[in-house]
């Protein structure tokens, strides 16, 4: 009731609140280029000290309403240098700006309300404009565009399948049972990463859901729509947001309008893509197969051989060029009142296997729109539909529906292609044609979704020296997601077992959020001092409701759940409720000293005790010295300390508080039985607390330096522990453990050479991350859900070992025998401008160390099909035990991730057009071009168990990775 009592307060401040009329006058101009002349659009001009503020057009223009003279009006663009000039009137004011080689002036957020320039920044928080996400080459999904990108960022693809499925992790692992994947925020809204399984698992035999090579939401999303994203790797800089913010925040800006000339945009997109890496066939000879197969095997051999030779399955499966289309449509301009940016999108992506795909259709509507001086208004809207089919690769226990198991064991002088009747024959070495399940199988998904932000801003005061303001935003986000899994009757492991399957998902989930914020911005000590404080409340519920039909014993030819004998039905519903208070001071003394304390007070119906706050505190200092007197330049132009401390929090899942019952049917009569897994109501969420540490420097005028230490304690992690007998349950989940994360980040921007015809900028992203677990309350165990036990090798939780760590039993002992966390990774990008008509750009990833389990390898060692197995390495390996020391890989791998050349058509061209075009771009580019590792599988970045927990580095017949190449068309009108 509190809740929303606070809530009706701060809206009927909004709403009560009288419009407070000032004069005013106008000052408009252009904004140019100051080494080349040329006009700068999406230039930000603010009235110092107030909200008020414009955008400068694609030609430079700008024109902006100014409430009180004298004025300072601020003039700022991301890579330009920041410029103020004093007004005394209604003037026209031209402004040429100069390049910077730091990116110091851009402004980051550091509070709900509220944001900061980067130069006076005490966090390292990363950031990705929309041309580094985009600007090279065509992605599918924004999670798979930030590879290399962002320093503390480890980023691994749990599935190459259209439509993507990524597990991003911030400064390490966060948690072993709960969430890894970080909170993303889009214009205001807490939206939607889930990973909806489709229940193939029912059907394959796949041990749980994550199984299911299902992708996370994100991939809604289009990240052409994006205008910037910003990264809270750590506690400190994500301790604002509390108990979501454990895994770190993603906080993302989508394209809005600007004053001036409405513009109209125009991209098409043309690639395909194909395999990374395939590999092979095993080399065979009559004798080989005799030697791993017996005489009798041979006659099939050589029939197979001389009528025309051996089938290359692989190929066959894998080997298909899918086209890519992605087509966008953009509309975006408004006055000094009303911006608006609309657009439109669609994509189309066919995978590498046959009948697999990935489609979205996106629109987007954003409008901002200043009422009077004291109200302005934002709204952004997103209507997505997308689908997928992703077909069936990864686990299974004899399902005969995932391709890698049954290309393990399949022999490629069997003929498992239909006959004239179209009837499939069975294969006679595994429990599934592949081909029958690439042609007759069905796995796909679709999605409709809807994401509405809103925005009001109430200026209440502006004296010049204090400035008050109320903001209130919030939005929605609805996800209405659609499974549908059909395995025909016919299939070879369904005769005599299931019959066929159907399982049908229905799945709605409803997000929405509201924040309000009341922000002071007071000028001290005549202006030396500049001081903001804010404090408000936030909400946040979430409810889904899930249901699963699954039907069996079909009737042939049938696609219908009611046309099955055996039908079950699962739903599951949920509603997570959070309340939270939050304040923070932001003190700023000339640029030269920048300190912030912040504390957060959260609530959560996922607790224990759903009324008891947990606090989450921040605290930072930023030290400009070269703004100090003592200061002279030489090598370093520029130099910054800080230090920053914070803590986050990340609740249990839903059930950990409570035990749940179990319907039951005794003698035809329902009823319930008490759940085996005991609730704790004494669960408390886990808590990460972070201190920070690093230095920005600028040197010789080109270079720009940013080193940051981290070390995050993640304490009284979940963890599930079995129970004696004795108490009627099985196993409970409570705070058993800690955990610490230790890294390194470097990040290095260079301008070698900047000139008229020619233009170089180069960036370095360099870090590591060190994990132990230091608290262990009960015995070490391996990890359920991450790996397939000591014999084959899994993710082992150990006191004093690293979280990460595979192990497996060597002389009966557990042992280490692996770490999936890399030595270090780097990203290397580079950016040419040539005669100001060509752009050429390339990134490298690095990444060096690192191990991975390939069990694909064990299904082929044991069908005989491993492509190596007639070398003396595949001979001494068939030859050892089969343990789990002798599946683990390093994973390291050098990718020349993204690549492209640009040609601007120049103005003498676009004459022919008259002034219906403005630009003209072409180009070429390509992603995953290349990589050079030791690893033998399809791709070293690997996960079989999706996106969530502990999963990456432990393969069992991925659907393999591709690479892309694109020709691109953009026209502007």
């Amino acid at each position: 009731m509190k809740q929303k009592s606070l809530g009706k307060t701060f809206l009927w401040l909004f709403l009560a609140l009288p419009i407070l009329g000032f004069s005013q006058g106008t000052v408009s101009g252009n904004i140019t280029d100051s080494n080349y002349g040329d006009p700068l659009a999406g230039v930000n001009v603010v009235v110092k000290g107030t909200s008020q503020g414009a955008i400068s057009d694609f030609d430079g223009n700008y024109s902006i309403s100014v409430a009180n003279f004298p004025a300072t009006l601020v003039f700022s663009s991301l890579g330009y240098e920041t410029k103020e000039v004093t007004v005394e009137g209604p003037t026209t004011l031209n402004v040429s700006l100069g390049e910077s080689a730091t990116g110091l002036d851009e402004v980051v957020v550091t509070g709900l309300g509220t944001s900061i320039k980067r130069s006076n920044l005490a966090n390292a928080v990363a950031t990705v404009s929309n041309e580094e996400l985009v600007g090279t080459t065509a992605q599918t999904t924004l999670d798979g565009a930030l590879y290399g990108k962002l320093t503390g960022v480890n980023i691994t693809s749990s599935s190459g399948a259209p439509g993507g499925g990524f597990a991003l992790r911030l400064r390490g692992i966060s948690s072993i049972n709960g969430n890894n994947q970080p909170l993303y925020i889009v214009d205001g809204v807490y939206v939607n990463n889930a990973e909806i399984p489709s229940g193939l698992r029912f059907a394959s035999g796949a041990n749980r859901g994550n199984e299911e090579n299902s992708a996370n939401r994100i991939a809604d999303l289009d990240p052409n729509d994006i205008q910037n994203i910003e990264v809270l790797k750590g506690a400190s800089a994500a301790a604002i947001y509390g108990t979501r913010a454990n895994a770190g925040v993603v906080i993302i800006t989508t394209k809005r309008g600007s004053q001036g000339k409405t513009e109209v945009k125009f991209s098409q997109d043309t690639g395909f893509n194909t395999i990374i890496n395939k590999l092979g066939l095993r080399p065979w000879t009559a004798q080989s197969v005799e030697d791993t197969f017996g005489a009798a095997e041979v006659d099939l051999y050589n029939q197979a051989i001389a009528s025309g030779g051996l089938f290359d399955y692989e190929d066959i499966i894998y080997g298909e060029t899918g086209l890519i289309t992605d087509t966008r449509i953009s509309a975006s301009g408004g006055d000094e009142k009303t911006k608006f940016y609309v657009g439109a999108s669609y994509r189309d992506e066919e995978g590498i296997i046959k009948n697999t795909g990935f489609n979205r259709f996106s629109l987007r509507a954003n409008v901002d729109h200043t009422i009077s001086n004291t109200f302005s208004f934002s709204a952004s809207s997103n209507y997505v539909r997308s689908s997928s089919s992703r077909s069936f690769t990864g686990n299974e226990n004899e399902g005969g529906l995932s391709y890698g198991y049954t290309l393990a064991f399949t022999r490629p002088w069997i003929n498992l292609f239909p006959d004239d009747t179209g009837a499939y024959p069975d294969n006679p070495n595994y429990s599934g044609n592949p081909i029958f399940v690439r042609d007759q199988a069905v796995n796909e998904d679709k999605n409709n979704r809807f994401i509405q932000g809103i925005k009001l801003t109430t200026n209440l005061l502006n004296t010049g020296d204090d400035a008050v303001k109320l903001i209130f935003n919030g939005g929605a986000d609805f996800l209405a997601n659609e499974t549908f899994v059909y395995v025909p009757e016919t299939h070879q492991a369904q005769r005599g077992n299931q019959n066929g399957f159907i399982g049908v998902g229905k799945n709605n989930f409803t997000n929405f959020n509201y924040q309000g914020i009341a922000v002071w911005n007071r000028n001290a000590m005549g202006g030396d001092l500049a001081l903001t404080s804010q404090a408000g409340i936030s909400y946040l519920e979430q409810q889904a409701d899930l249901i699963f039909n699954q039907s069996t014993q079909l009737i042939p030819g049938q696609t219908n759940l009611s046309q099955g004998s055996a039908q079950a039905i699962t739903q599951t519903t949920s509603t997570v409720k959070e309340f939270g208070y939050f304040a923070q001071v932001e003190g700023n003394y000339q640029d030269q000293l920048i300190g912030t304390v912040g504390y957060r007070f959260d609530k959560s119906t996922l607790n224990g005790d759903p009324n008891k706050f947990y606090g989450f505190p921040k605290a930072s200092l930023a030290v400009n010295l070269h703004n100090f007197d003592f200061w002279s330049d030489g090598v370093f132009q520029r130099l910054k300390i800080r230090a920053a401390y914070g803590e986050t929090g990340s609740s249990g899942a839903f059930g950990s508080a409570f035990t749940g019952l179990n319907q039951v049917s005794v003698g035809g009569i329902g009823g319930s039985s008490i759940s085996a897994l005991k609730g704790d109501p004494d669960i408390e969420p886990e808590t990460s607390s972070e201190f920070e540490v690093g230095f920005d420097a600028g040197l010789f005028n080109k270079v720009n330096l940013e080193v940051s230490y981290y070390n995050r304690v993640v304490s009284d992690l979940l963890l599930s522990r079995v129970l004696p007998t004795s108490t009627g349950f099985g196993s409970e989940t409570t705070n058993l453990a800690d955990l610490k994360n230790e890294g390194v980040e470097v990040g290095i921007t260079v301008n070698p050479v900047q000139n008229e015809n020619f233009f170089w900028s180069s960036n370095i992203n360099w870090w590591f991350n060190r994990s132990e677990i230091t608290r262990l309350d009960v015995p070490a165990f391996p990890q359920p859900g991450a790996g397939f036990g000591l014999g084959l090798g899994t993710f082992y939780i150990e006191e004093g070992q690293p979280v990460t760590q595979l192990a497996g039993n060597v002389d009966g002992v557990p042992t280490q025998i692996g770490n999936v966390e890399p030595d270090f990774q780097m990203g290397f990008f580079n950016n040419f401008t040539i005669a100001k008509q060509f752009d050429v750009s390339f990134l490298l990833q690095w990444k060096k160390g690192g191990d991975n389990l390939n069990l694909s390898r064990l299904l082929t060692d044991l069908g005989g099909t491993t492509p190596d197995l007639d070398t003396p390495e595949g001979i001494a390996r068939n030859a050892s035990p089969i343990a789990a020391v002798r599946f683990v890989e390093p994973a390291g791998y050098l990718r020349l991730r993204e690549a492209a050349v640009y040609y601007r058509l120049p103005s003498s061209a676009l004459a022919f057009f008259g002034d219906a075009v403005t630009g003209i771009k072409l180009g070429v580019s390509g992603r995953n071009i290349f990589t050079i590792t030791d690893y033998s599988s399809y791709d070293p970045e690997t996960s079989t168990n999706g996106g969530a927990g502990l999963s990456s580095g432990i393969e069992v017949t991925p659907f393999p990775s591709t690479k892309q190449f694109y020709f691109h068309l953009n026209v502007n009108f």
